[in-house]
């Protein structure tokens, strides 16, 4: 007979009940009054950022060493980073109320920022200081930017040159879900490539095996598949190409390799790093099966940013033990409110990267919550405006489901 074991990982109640929470506070992005920005630019003032060029060894993830000075600073200075870096929105719309008024001059939200006193706690005296903070490959260059006049009342103080990924399309955060048959892995990834660009695939094999070319679905979305506002308007951002391949025919309890590929129009080939997983046994095998169950994880930056109401700090808890504790798990369940964006669509890569060691290893199993799906009137089950507008939209597209109705997981 097959075992079934539920793991609680030390200090963490992995097993989470299914209930919702009385309160998870603010979605950090969502103190910043975006749209009322200015721009008092000081040639006093500067914001460098090194390097420019990040990911030279393949990684999609890198720190860089931001400078920075201000002749007027504030303890409410802060650091916002841009992406795309052309950050100042000459292609804000007019207000659909009233079209006679003037855009706004930003209407994109920063994808993180950090306080300029953070880790320069005399900033308000020397008008000096430095941070470091990581950036993972979102498909687009990156701009820092130095503000005055706190979140609520933010001016342009100073812009930072440039920063890029070596290859910003390039295929990244693997997620693996168990298909619909018990021999059927699924692929997810993120990438700049659309279908006109490149053919996604995925090479896999089992150890010593020839390497077989399994081809990739391709799906995206615009602003308007979403639902409202902040997902529409300030938290909107591209969210790239997401290709689902399926691995069939897997031999029961064998390790596979696998690499995430792209075959531009010329014929050239790029990769991704090679992964690896295990498939899972016969039906009814006499085997132990460990499976990891919980909901309402949410993610967190290493860097310390976007810390507002010290929202959601045990993420980063959470997916740590997790990875440490990947050789003892041969699937995940992450039930209801995945990451919290709450309609600022960055988060979400943020959150695929941040668990990419678990997701590229092992299933990782999603099911829609209330920040994931309410909105009014899109049938949802509470009619609430819980996602922020994403009304189940990035939930069942950035993660492949097993199920018949996508909308209803």
């Amino acid at each position: 007979m097959r075992e079934l074991r539920l793991i609680f990982l030390p200090s963490l109640l992995i097993l989470a009940t299914l209930e919702e929470a009385a309160s998870h506070g603010d979605q950090p992005l969502s103190k910043i009054a975006v749209q009322k920005a200015t721009f008092s630019l000081n040639h006093q003032a500067y914001i460098k950022v090194s390097p420019t060029v990040l990911g030279l060894k393949g990684q999609n993830a890198d720190w860089v060493t931001v400078e920075f000075s201000s002749p007027n600073p504030s303890v409410d200075d802060w650091i916002g980073v841009f992406s795309p870096s052309n950050f100042s929105a000459s292609s804000c719309p007019a207000p659909a109320d009233n079209p006679w008024v003037s855009p706004p001059l930003l209407c994109s939200a920063p994808i993180k920022y950090q306080y300029a006193n953070y880790s320069t706690p005399k900033y308000k005296d020397t008008g000096k200081g430095s941070l470091k903070l990581q950036l993972i490959n979102q498909r687009s260059d990156f701009s820092l930017v130095l503000f005055s006049g706190g979140l609520l009342n933010p001016k342009v103080v100073a812009v930072s040159a440039k920063v890029a990924f070596s290859n910003p399309n390039a295929p990244v955060y693997p997620r693996l879900a168990q298909g619909k048959v018990w021999n059927e892995m699924t692929v997810t990834w993120t990438s700049g490539y659309g279908i006109g660009e490149a053919v996604p695939f995925v090479e896999w094999s089992w150890k010593g095996g020839l390497p077989i070319h399994s081809p990739a679905g391709t799906l995206t979305f615009d602003s308007n598949s979403m639902c409202g506002e902040p997902a529409m308007t300030v938290g909107w951002r591209d969210p790239g190409f997401i290709h689902t391949s399926f691995l069939k025919e897997l031999w029961p309890n064998t390790l596979y390799t696998y690499r995430l590929g792209h075959v531009l129009s010329d014929g050239t080939y790029v990769w991704s790093q090679q992964y690896s997983f295990k498939a899972p046994p016969y039906p009814g095998q006499n085997s132990l099966q460990r499976v990891v169950i919980f909901g309402d994880m949410g993610k967190d930056e290493a860097d310390g940013s976007n810390e507002y109401n010290d929202f959601q700090h045990g993420a980063l808890n959470t997916t740590k033990q997790l990875i440490r504790d990947l050789n003892n798990i041969d699937i995940v369940f992450h039930i209801g409110d995945i990451c919290y964006a709450n309609g600022y669509l960055s988060q979400w890569d943020q959150f695929t990267a941040q668990v990419e060691p678990i997701a590229s290893t092992v299933p990782y199993m999603i099911a829609s919550g209330n920040h994931e799906r309410d909105w009014p009137g899109s049938g949802s089950f509470y009619g609430t405006k819980d996602s922020g507008g994403e009304c189940g939209v990035l939930a069942e597209t950035m993660f492949y489901i097993p199920a018949e109705n996508r909308a209803k997981f």
